[in-house]
């Protein structure tokens, strides 16, 4: 019995057949099958594969897409995976065209429970034919095709049965705000890569605001902007007041900038999905960047040292960066959910414009740290040796130092006398200025 090479089965064959074949081979069954009308599922565009399996005619299929960021992609990517293992033989797998055979990426999922770091096989570009009663009552074609230039992701079905793969289409794009997807809730690191912004996974942040010293009236100025995450999110949403707020936290080097904003981070785990922005994608995929919220869901985005790449219109260079802020700031304001916080060292080095009130609700300046919460800072890191120390009077030799400038003492008080030490030495560091960083100036030959 002669097999039907239209047949799925034979199709598949075909396919394992045309992985070991050269490029002449390729080419010569490709236009073997122009002249009969029905090329191998490897050479066949999506299109045509669709067709085939669907058995409708090309001008009855309906294509209902999705174009998004490159991490909903892959996100999708994976829940196609775990439809596809689910539904096991039933499944058929097509080439994206071009000759090409079907292609997989790799999703980093970060560090499991045992602390091993994974990674899963997700489908990057391909087409998956899905029976009736799969996935839906209808028989249905999948495509993925995540490409910086494509980035697609949609249901090909007859156009009698749009209705449902727009159902679907709609099933999986919620997914994404779901547990269903393995990076909602967790801290992630932006970057830009072949044009576009992927992000991987960060380690968890676990900063408490016990371990951050700072005046009481700021600690309620950090929870006015949380309460829009929070306390007051729904009363927000219900006046159509918005729940996206911008918070600008400005200070001098070592005040505890980063430290706030972990802490911030921290509380928001699970809630909200962090994502740090490195300086290239601040510069050049901002959009992309705030995009990605649609991937999921409540978002925190982070800019640390925010007037490293926007600057000033009076500077005279180049504004890309700058205006691209502005407009996607403004554009944030029609999204739900999104928070940003930025950092800078000195605020006036960054544009008014980029200061008013429709890009950062709330401007917040850490201060240099007085004797007393000098004296906090100093106690808590030497709490855990049990040493008689007068802290107070340590504090006062350290008069102009941040939080940072005073762990840095203890830190080399331990790295020169070990985990004892007395009052006495370490005055003779906190005096002698040698735990400052600096720099020889003089010239050498």
């Amino acid at each position: 019995m002669t097999a039907d090479p239209a047949s799925p089965k034979s199709s598949r064959c075909v396919d394992e057949i045309l992985a070991a074949a050269s490029e002449e081979s390729r080419a010569a069954l490709k236009v073997l099958g122009e002249l009969v009308g029905n090329e191998p599922a490897s050479v066949a565009t999506p299109a045509q594969f669709a067709t085939r399996h669907l058995g409708i005619d090309p001008l009855s299929l309906a294509s209902t897409r999705f174009t998004g960021p490159s991490t909903s992609l892959a996100i999708l990517g994976n829940m196609l995976r775990l439809e596809i293992a689910k539904h096991g033989d039933a499944v058929l797998i097509g080439s994206p065209g071009d000759g090409l055979p079907p292609t997989w990426s790799q999703l980093d999922l970060g560090l499991d429970e045992h602390g091993v770091n994974t990674q899963v096989t997700v489908p990057g570009r391909l087409v998956a034919f899905f029976p009736a009663g799969t996935l839906t009552a209808k028989g249905l074609c999948v495509l993925v095709d995540d490409r910086h230039w494509s980035r697609e992701f949609a249901i090909l079905s007859a156009n009698a049965d749009k209705g449902v793969a727009e159902g679907l289409l709609a099933s999986f794009r919620e997914r994404l705000k779901s547990s269903d997807n393995p990076l909602r809730g967790r801290v992630l690191q932006a970057s830009v890569n072949d044009g576009c912004i992927r992000v991987g996974v960060s380690p968890a942040i676990d900063s408490r605001r016990e371990g951050l010293i700072l005046p009481d009236d700021l600690w309620r100025e950090i929870d006015v902007f949380l309460a829009a995450a929070t306390t007051r999110r729904e009363l927000l949403r219900s006046l159509g007041l918005g729940t996206s707020r911008g918070l600008l936290i400005a200070g001098p080097p070592g005040v505890g900038k980063t430290h706030l904003v972990r802490v911030i981070a921290a509380s928001l785990v699970g809630q909200y999905t962090t994502i740090l922005a490195d300086a290239t994608s601040m510069r050049h995929a901002l959009a992309d960047l705030y995009a990605e919220s649609d991937t999921f869901g409540p978002t925190l985005i982070v800019l640390d040292d925010i007037d490293l790449v926007l600057g000033h219109r009076d500077s005279g260079g180049d504004n890309t960066a700058l205006a691209d802020f502005l407009a996607t700031l403004d554009g944030v304001r029609q999204r739900d959910d999104v928070l940003t916080i930025a950092t800078t060292n000195d605020p006036k080095s960054l544009d008014p414009a980029a200061q008013r009130s429709s890009r950062f609700d709330m401007i917040v300046t850490l201060p240099m740290p007085d004797a007393p919460s000098r004296a906090r800072i100093l106690g808590r890191h030497l709490e855990p040796l049990g040493l008689s120390i007068d802290l107070h009077a340590m504090a006062e030799h350290l008069e102009g130092a941040t939080g940072a400038d005073v762990r840095e003492v203890v830190r080399r008080a331990i790295l020169e006398h070990g985990s004892s030490f007395t009052q006495s030495q370490l005055t003779d560091i906190a005096l002698s200025g040698r735990w400052r960083a600096t720099v020889n100036r003089r010239k050498y030959l």
